[in-house]
């Protein structure tokens, strides 16, 4: 009989489960009530109103860039009573590159974004962008009081948006820049001060810069100044002493003279044989804009006008903090400087290019950019505005504004290939020699130019490819699909033997049509499609008519010629090796410790599967901190016992960057025990009294039972791990970036590179079944490999 007690007990256990499913299914609910009403009520376009779709996204301003913008629009609608504007803001520009190639491929792109110069060859090469000349001309023409002058605006600004099919500069006019900045380095006034060292001037040279960075690295805790590899700021750095890596007419490569070579060859110099004079490139919490807040680095650059709003966070130092200015590049042999800017940009396919050219107009003109410059985010590309109050603004750091505008003279677009795997492979070898130190200037250059020549020469389907037969290959899936179903239907109908049977088959068949039909539409086809994308040269950012017929040249490139890729696989396979065996290890042994019976079992058996629940990207923000190798956790504890800790996403990265992830992996079994815990609870207690009573020890016990009776589950979670070992992703993509080089750079990760920022579909198509033959060949071998391994006491009765 149950006690009154116990029923009481069970009462409450069901109801407060049943609460909490009432609960989460009424936020469910409220969820697609609230899509659903937003779309029923969603303002509807009156009689003779268009609407234009706009995106963009928010850098360092944040919010109240976005608030700007949307203000922006807001007052264009007022003044334009027949267009409506709807806004999209993806986030940050990755996010938002991301968003745009998928719009324009499924043919819906906005009518008006953002264009950053770097992408425009690629954008303009592939005409997705509507010439903006014909308006420009009639502009000239119109006589109104708003019409738009170019000569309005710094000529640097408009030439980095015209293209003529091989280069920017000249040619056809794409874009409406609509703010910009030069670059240079931002100064501890306070560290300046306590060192004795004068504060520069616009004039001063890269002697007088690396002089004073060694006298500020001598006071205690500080480093001279950080000085980002990235490769704009490279090659503009080596402007100054009059070298490029690549000629102006980008036709031959210069990265091989022998003064870039010096050039480079000094800035390694620099960074990795003094000491604390230039930050070394330790991890990406080591570089970069942040490392300036803290107060511990003189210098850092060279950065733009875009860090401006969050370095204005930092208080005075009369509030504990310290004061800072800007000071433009130093000078080498030369004077020298770039530009950096983003445009107002049209959709070539748009159906309003009339509204949306009013629309650019209005982003453009001297309201607008005089709301942007008073957020201090970028330089107005108007003249007027940008030598008006609105951006030499004296109430707000930095106090040499004018110092931006010193440099506009100097500053030139720096011009990229439309490829834009140029600039990820001179990135990728760069930093193997400026940033992580693991190669010597000469052998970096010596691998760029490798690199680069073995892509030239890769032209997948050679010279004139022919287009994908799309009708045809339509045609053929329909038809196989057709025999297959009827094939089915046949053998369904001789395999009946009554007609009740085939009554039941036929009632089974339609409950679980929902699935087969979902299956089919959103899995089965995208599969099929993914493997016929691989066998062409399709970009993703356009319409699948375009594509090109390569055959496996794809494939050929991946296995026997791309470095980059042979790299990618040698990182995720030493990931790997340490992280799956790591993670087992570790998951069953708190599994085990987890069946113990002890006063609040069931909250440590919750802490320890938390973390594999929680957001990838928070964890990951966290365990990058963990792993900085300047003041991060792991390397304070190894130092307090006398062991230098290492460069984890610096020059050792090649040895430890994949062990730090592996480290990480860890923090992620939870869900791994879980199962294990599982598995350990089915396994009878009576083999342990036996084997106890035998005089068998813990580790016989734990040989002879718990391993061949938990050995199925084993199977099922190395199999599960060896899967996920492969498909690393959000950890790198948040903590490094790949970098540095490609040394942290995951199998699939470097296919996210290709199919979403080198917008080469078709080649991460390949490498996405690649990696599946390859998962699909280490799953059929453990496997196989289990018969001997694997005890299934079924089996045995």
């Amino acid at each position: 009989m149950i006690s009154s007690a116990s029923t009481t007990r069970w009462t409450v256990g069901r109801m407060t489960r049943l609460m909490l499913v009432v609960i989460a299914s009424l936020l469910v609910v409220a969820a697609f009530t609230r899509v659903a009403y937003r779309g029923i009520t969603a303002a509807k376009l009156n009689t003779g109103e268009i609407e234009l779709t706009v995106m963009h996204w928010s850098g360092e301003g944040g919010q109240e860039e976005d608030r700007i913008v949307e203000d922006s629009l807001h007052a264009f609608e007022a003044a334009n009573p027949g267009v409506r504007v709807k806004r999209l803001n993806p986030g940050d520009a990755g996010s938002f590159y991301t968003k745009l190639q998928t719009m324009m491929a499924a043919g819906d792109a906005p009518d008006v974004f953002y264009v950053g110069y770097e992408g425009l060859a690629n954008f303009a090469k592939l005409d997705l962008l509507l010439p903006l000349d014909k308006f420009v001309s009639r502009e000239k023409t119109s006589g109104l009081s708003d019409a738009l002058d170019l000569d309005a605006f710094y000529p640097q600004t408009v030439d980095a948006f015209r293209f003529d099919g091989h280069r920017v500069g000249q040619g056809t006019l794409y874009g409406i820049p609509k703010d910009f900045t030069t670059v240079g380095f931002y100064c501890n006034k306070d560290l300046f001060r306590a060192a004795g060292v004068p504060f520069p001037t616009s004039e001063w040279t890269w002697d007088e810069y690396i002089a004073a960075a060694r006298t500020l690295a001598a006071l205690p805790g500080i480093t001279g100044s950080e000085f980002v590899t990235w490769p704009v700021m490279v090659r503009t750095y080596l402007r100054t002493h009059g070298c490029e890596v690549i000629s102006d007419d980008l036709e031959s490569i210069r990265v091989q003279e022998p003064a870039t070579i010096a050039a480079l060859e000094t800035l390694r110099a620099w960074r990795h044989d003094e000491v604390n004079t230039l930050t070394s490139g330790k991890s990406k919490i080591a570089t970069g804009a942040s490392v300036f807040l803290g107060g511990k680095v003189a210098m850092a650059g060279p950065f733009g006008r875009w860090v401006v709003p969050s370095y204005r966070n930092i208080p005075s130092s009369e509030n504990g903090g310290f004061d800072w200015d800007f000071v433009p590049l130093p000078r080498g042999s030369t004077r020298a400087n770039c530009v950096l800017t983003v445009s107002w940009s049209i959709d070539k396919n748009t159906r309003h290019p009339e509204e949306s050219w009013k629309l650019v107009k209005w982003l453009t003109d001297a309201r607008s950019q005089s709301a942007n410059a008073r957020l201090g985010l970028a330089i107005p590309t108007m003249k007027s505005i940008a030598e008006s109050p609105a951006f030499l603004d004296a109430s707000l750091p930095p106090a040499n504004n004018q110092g931006y505008l010193d440099a506009i003279p100097d500053a030139t677009v720096i011009g990229w290939p439309a490829d834009a795997t140029f600039e990820r492979i001179l990135g990728s070898t760069m930093d193997q020699g400026l940033k992580s130190g693991d190669l010597t200037m000469t052998q970096a250059i010596a691998q760029f130019q490798s690199s680069w020549n073995t892509h030239v020469q890769f032209v997948p389907g050679g010279v004139n490819p022919p287009r994908v037969p799309w009708n045809m290959l339509s045609a053929g899936a329909l038809s196989l699909l057709g025999l297959i179903i009827a094939g089915a239907a046949w053998l369904w109908w001789r395999g009946s033997s009554s007609r009740n049977a085939r009554a039941e088959e036929r009632a089974g068949f339609l409950l679980a049509s929902p699935w087969l039909l979902g299956f089919l539409v959103f899995m089965a086809f995208p599969i099929a499609m993914s493997f016929v994308l691989s066998l062409t040269n399709w970009r993703g950012n356009g319409p699948l008519s375009s594509a090109d017929w390569v055959g496996v040249d794809n494939y050929a490139q991946l296995l026997w010629r791309d470095a980059r890729f042979h790299t990618a696989a040698k990182v995720t396979a030493y990931y790997a090796l340490l992280a799956v065996p790591l993670g087992q290890v570790l998951a069953l042994g708190a599994a085990i410790v987890m069946t113990q019976k002890v006063r609040g079992i069931a909250l440590f058996r919750a802490a320890w599967y938390l973390p594999s629940v929680l957001a990838g990207v928070g964890v990951s923000i966290l365990w990058r901190w963990i792993f900085d190798s300047q003041g991060g956790l792991i390397n304070r504890v190894l130092e307090s016992v006398g062991i230098p800790g290492p460069e984890w996403f610096g020059k050792d990265a090649a040895l430890f960057g994949p062990p730090a992830f592996a480290i990480m992996s860890c923090w992620l079994v939870g869900g791994s025990m879980m199962i294990y815990l599982a598995g350990l609870q089915q396994i009878p207690r009576e083999l342990y009294e036996a084997a106890h009573i035998d005089g068998a020890n813990s580790w016989r016990r734990f040989r002879t039972i718990t391993l061949p009776m938990l050995s199925p589950v084993i199977l099922f979670n190395l199999i599960m791990a060896v899967i996920a070992s492969f498909q690393v992703f959000t950890q790198a993509f948040v903590m490094t970036g790949g970098e540095p080089g490609d040394l942290t750079r995951f199998y699939v990760l470097y296919l996210f590179n290709k199919a979403f920022e080198l917008y080469d579909m078709g080649y991460a198509s390949a490498m996405a079944w690649i990696l599946l033959v390859v998962v699909l060949v280490f799953t059929a071998l453990i496997l196989r490999s289990s018969a001997r391994m694997v005890y299934y006491e079924s089996l045995r009765k």
